[in-house]
């Protein structure tokens, strides 16, 4: 699931949304690399974009994106659950955002999965926004 956060900076309230997202299959050819050795790369970016553009298992970027992919600020493992965040600053991204995804690199490279916002955000100079992926291994 992703869960994103806005937080307005000047009435100190927060919006939090909670999304499904979708693991698609170059984002599984990955991990089987990972785990047979092939490639020592691992997801640590987190990319937005404006798309609204329905999920797809054959999805490999954003369709629209907005800026570019951030650093992800913290990755974190409680047993079979990796955590990823990314945090933007009110100059970031701004825009009206429809889609993210989880990659390996700052730009090409594989996504691991990617998610469509149901309803539109908007991310503009008055908010930061914190994008949270919970990816469960089963």
């Amino acid at each position: 699931s992703v869960r994103v956060t806005l937080h307005n900076i000047i009435t100190g309230e927060d919006e939090v949304h909670i999304f499904k997202n979708l693991v698609v299959t170059m984002g599984l050819n990955a991990v089987a690399n990972l785990i047979m050795g092939g490639t020592t790369t691992s997801f640590n970016y987190i990319g937005v974009g404006s798309s609204t553009q329905a999920l797809a298992l054959s999805d490999t970027d954003l369709i629209t994106p907005i800026g570019s992919r951030k650093l992800c600020s913290s990755r974190t493992r409680a047993q079979n659950i990796a955590t990823f965040s990314a945090f933007y600053t009110t100059t970031d991204n701004n825009g009206t955002w429809g889609e993210a995804i989880l990659a390996d690199a700052t730009s090409g490279g594989n996504i691991l999965a990617r998610v469509l916002f149901t309803y539109a955000l908007t991310k503009d100079t008055s908010k930061t926004a914190t994008i949270e992926w919970a990816v469960i291994i089963l």
